[in-house]
């Protein structure tokens, strides 16, 4: 027991932290260097489309909202165009002309459209905004608990460092701007809970910021919500009261969500964006065991991914143990009564899977969040030296595990960046070749190649023909194919009739003008080059 307390008091120490602290961030930064260093970027998947809508924005003003096309004299109505669900929407107007616009959220590219900076550096905002978000956590958990102490608030940054939210922290996405705006909202109304002063042009400020994070990221109208009914149900006794006491904060709430959804209507006609119709759409085509199966998938993972109990079950036992035996105040109840109603509510009625290399876990990165701020809070609570060794050492194993899982992670993604670097300079090599991909899995390694060389899909052979004679009409003298030339994994997120039509679609390319000159295996997927005859 001694050593183990002299262990503890170590790893608990001022200058031990920060040194873990320091450490850790800078890997960070080092990683995100690396990533994007290179012929290309480390963007994939879902950040590539968020790319090449924010260069839409950039080149053809923040209100053209179609989908990013630098070749679309070649394909007008978008018959060959690469990306289709769940990145696109296809719509045709009364005249017949067919449209495409991305799904996600307008406003986070046409934000970083208008900032003047080179795209290679689009990640490294989004890394800045997490430590910046980090910091913001620290601050609440001194501000809120008065925990000054700087080991605990090292500890608090820390944990939420190496927490799963890291996953958004190093991908070009509007996640981590719209937890950074939904912990603004949240740290206004524990304070005016906890009889705490702010004043009323932060209140204003942060409720506007609350509505502009559901624009961002729908979940957080769930964790407003909740947290909403929550307070509501606590100051049932005194609702007028309590109006007046948050009214800035629903005036300024009330108002960006007017001004931001009539835009959306306006510009959408969806108020919510085009997003929210196709999430609403998902989510009724859902039958009960597959919302099962996406739920135990979440909890317990799979071969690919980690689970979140087995993430945070030091977090689990925190939890279970303050509330049986140790003596909350009313601020951390609601907190943590708050995080696991919301918590568990995101995780039920999400319809898409949590999916997203070694760390799973998507769309509950802000649960994490406050998870962080609770058990961190715990430290001002206890007063007994033996309940204060076991919340440390469960936030110390916390860590641990964070810390484990997230270098798992990162070797995906070096792994990734190793391929990524070759497929992009084997695209690099043919810089007047268009590329033709057979599957829209082909396009999960793209990266920025979209902005140098158009890139088309034709998933079956009639397809093809038909691409080819565009091709030869064109002067095309040849093309690269890029394929998986494997089975591809079934995706959680489409019917079985897109799979068929749009994933596993591979084919041996028939070609009347045109013949192979080169086919090369990488990492499971072929590339071609096809010349004229």
């Amino acid at each position: 027991m001694y050593w183990l307390n002299k262990v503890q008091q170590l790893l608990i120490s001022k200058n031990f932290l920060l040194f873990v602290l320091v450490l850790f961030v800078g890997n960070l930064v080092y990683k995100r260097v690396v990533w994007d260093s290179g012929i290309s970027p480390l963007i994939q998947s879902d950040s590539q489309i968020k790319l090449y809508q924010t260069i839409e924005y950039r080149d053809r003003g923040i209100h053209s909202h179609q989908c990013f096309a630098k070749h679309q004299d070649f394909d007008e109505n978008y018959r060959f165009y690469p990306f289709r669900y769940p990145w696109t929407v296809f719509t045709t107007d009364d005249f017949g002309i067919k449209h495409c616009v991305f799904q996600y959220p307008s406003f986070f590219a046409q934000t970083v459209s208008l900032l003047p900076i080179p795209y290679r550096l689009f990640n490294g905002i989004i890394l800045f905004l997490y430590l910046i978000l980090s910091f913001f956590v620290v601050l609440s958990v001194r501000s809120l608990f008065e925990i000054k102490q700087t080991n605990y608030l090292a500890l608090a940054g820390l944990l939420f460092l190496v927490g799963y939210g890291i996953s958004s922290a190093i991908e070009f996405s509007e996640s981590i701007p719209a937890q950074l705006l939904l912990l603004s909202f949240f740290f206004v109304v524990f304070r005016l809970e906890n009889n705490q002063y702010i004043s009323l042009s932060f209140q204003f400020l942060f409720g506007f910021f609350g509505a502009v994070s559901i624009f961002l990221r729908s979940e957080s109208l769930m964790f407003i919500g909740i947290l909403g009914l929550m307070v509501l149900y606590r100051n049932r006794k005194k609702f007028f009261v309590s109006l007046v006491k948050y009214m800035p904060l629903i005036i300024g709430f009330i108002l960006a969500f007017a001004l931001l959804g009539y835009y959306n209507f306006t510009e959408f006609q969806e108020i919510l964006g085009v997003r929210s119709k196709v999430s609403f759409a998902d989510f009724s085509r859902l039958d009960l065991n597959h919302r099962f199966h996406l739920i135990q998938e979440f909890f317990l993972g799979n071969a690919d991914r980690i689970g979140f109990i087995f993430y945070c079950f030091p977090i689990l036992i925190l939890i279970v143990y303050s509330c049986f035996k140790l003596k909350l105040s009313q601020l951390q109840k609601l907190i943590i009564t708050v995080t696991l109603i919301s918590f568990v509510t995101v995780v039920i009625l999400s319809p898409y899977s949590s999916g997203g290399l070694y760390l799973g876990l998507r769309f509950t990165e802000f649960s994490y969040l406050l998870f962080s701020i609770f058990v961190i809070s715990l430290l001002s609570t206890v007063s007994i030296q033996k309940e204060r060794q076991i919340v440390i050492l469960l936030i110390l194993l916390q860590i641990g595990l964070g810390l484990y899982h997230v270098r798992r992670n990162f070797k995906t993604i070096d792994f990734v960046k190793k391929y990524h670097e070759i497929f992009q300079a084997k695209l690099n090599e043919q810089p007047d070749s268009p590329v033709v991909h057979l599957s829209v899995f082909d396009l999960l390694l793209i990266s920025d190649s979209f902005l140098k060389k158009p890139h088309w899909i034709a998933n079956k052979q009639s397809e093809f023909n038909t691409l080819e004679s565009k091709f030869m009409k064109s002067g095309v003298k040849k093309f690269q194919v890029f394929f998986y030339d494997f089975k591809p994994p079934k995706d959680d997120n489409v019917t079985e009739g897109f799979y068929e039509e749009w994933i596993d679609t591979k084919y041996e390319i028939r070609s009347n003008y045109y013949q192979k000159v080169s086919d090369e295996a990488i990492a499971g997927f072929r590339l071609m080059l096809w010349e004229k005859k």
